[in-house]
């Protein structure tokens, strides 16, 4: 056995076997996937993932074929499941950003269409599927709730997943037809040999789901890493990866529903990201990349503002703006943040970027288990930057936060709040006023933590 690089949330180790007899007679390359020592709550359990590959592999989906599982501690400590391994790279950057294989780009999307409209052919109910969550319990409006409930209790409050949140619950959509969702469909969770795709992986989210929501999620800014231009996981435009589940599916996408389920993806990648890097903070999984994933927030809350304010007035102040009354807050009072500052803070990844480093010249660790030298150099770039933060710009935009709240105790989570519950919305200066000081807040945090994505998407 042997670790497989990937897999954020699970471990996947290589497996070379050798069977005496049975369907797998003689030697057999296998992975064994199974969980990592801390995880997120809206995973399956990997018994439960297994049966779901299994329902994925009938249905002709080109997935690894699950063999077996067991719920066994005596086998491993936890449970597990083994599936045949398959022949291929996940890794995002290199998919998006290989020119040698953009000729056959549009093709691939197009075939990743077809199957995606492959997985939604299974639908509720399914006996063997019963585990999965009712679709009464998934839709946009629970899955809100859900993400407001893990906010009230984040140490940093999040205005601008506030305000998109809003947006969301105030234009819903009619009710779907339940499909299987992947629900983390996207570049990086499929495996390609040369230009041939493989396989899909990470089943580890799948539910009952609005077959739209797969297409948002494959289509958002969070999965096209270092192509942002290509909308469809960053390897090519929406035609072709459309093109290909329309054909497979019969049915038409609708280009309204895809772009509600964009802002939801949005949204949903931040809390994902927030939740990996509390693993570290908070559940005793020490990481660089648990640590720095939940800076990428940020990066969605920028997407959010994109997707949503048309108007894009980065600069302009609510200075003129009469205050409204606050709205209070939900979240339990704590020690006021700085708007500026993200968690962990620029010294707390610095130091894990030093130990990292450190670790990683042992020339007795393996090379895959090596520290990503990039990743190390990203959070130390992310130290310095914060470090170098003109402190006053962080007052100003708080100012304007007490401003337009009031003043008094954690204005920032009051900002928040106001946003969930609409307190901005009956007033055009004072919703312009709010907005501006969400653009003004990304784009200084941005500036610390990711100045390279600031550039690509067309700021200075």
């Amino acid at each position: 056995m042997s670790p497989l690089r990937g897999g954020a949330l699970q471990e996947n180790w290589g497996l070379d076997a050798r069977f005496s007899g049975g369907a797998l007679d003689g030697e057999q390359r296998l992975v064994l996937r199974t969980s990592a020592a801390t995880g997120v709550a809206a995973s399956l359990t990997r018994v439960q993932e297994f049966v779901v590959q299994k329902a994925a592999f009938a249905a002709g989906v080109r997935v690894p074929e699950p063999l077996f599982a067991s719920e066994d501690p005596a086998v491993r400590g936890k449970p597990f499941f083994i599936m045949r391994r398959v022949d291929g790279i996940a890794a995002p950057d290199r998919i998006t950003g290989d020119a040698a294989l953009d000729p056959a780009l549009p093709a691939i999307a197009e075939r990743l269409g077809r199957e995606l409209a492959r997985i939604h052919t299974i639908r509720p109910p399914r006996p063997d599927l019963a585990f999965l969550t009712p679709c009464s319990d998934t839709g946009p409006i629970q899955q809100i709730s859900r993400f407001r409930a893990y906010l009230d209790r984040h140490p940093t409050p999040r205005p601008i997943l506030e305000w998109g949140m809003r947006w969301l619950e105030t234009h819903t959509l009619a009710p779907a037809v339940p499909v299987l969702c992947h629900h983390d469909f996207r570049t990086g969770n499929y495996l390609l040999n040369g230009t041939a795709l493989t396989a899909i992986l990470d089943w580890e989210f799948a539910g009952w789901g609005d077959p739209h929501e797969d297409i948002g999620w494959f289509c958002c800014k969070g999965w096209r890493f270092a192509r942002l231009d290509r909308e469809a996981g960053g390897i090519a435009d929406r035609t072709p990866f459309y093109r290909g589940y329309q054909s497979e599916s019969g049915r038409s996408i609708d280009e309204q529903r895809v772009h509600f389920w964009e802002v939801l993806a949005s949204v949903r990648w931040a809390i994902i990201a927030l939740q990996q890097s509390d693993r570290h903070m908070f559940g005793g999984e020490c990481g660089l990349d648990l640590a720095s994933t939940g800076r990428r927030a940020t990066e969605c809350d920028l997407e959010i503002l994109m997707l949503l304010d048309a108007e894009r007035e980065p600069g302009s102040r609510p200075s003129d703006s009469p205050r409204v009354k606050p709205g209070g807050h939900a979240s339990p009072i704590g020690t006021p943040i700085s708007p500026m500052r993200d968690l962990p803070s620029g010294p707390v990844l610095l130091a894990l970027a030093r130990d990292v480093l450190l670790n990683g010249l042992m020339p007795l660790l393996p090379q895959e288990c090596r520290p990503d030298a990039l990743l190390v150099a990203k959070c130390m770039a992310i130290a310095q930057q914060e470090a170098e933060a003109p402190v006053e710009e962080g007052r100003a935009i708080l100012r304007e936060i007490e401003l337009l709240c009031g003043q008094g105790g954690d204005a920032l989570r009051r900002f928040a709040y106001d946003l969930r519950v609409g307190a901005f919305e009956s007033s055009e200066p004072h919703d312009r006023a709010a907005r501006a000081i969400l653009w003004r807040l990304t784009v200084a945090k941005l500036r610390q933590s990711n100045p390279e994505f600031l550039a690509a998407n067309g700021f200075d």
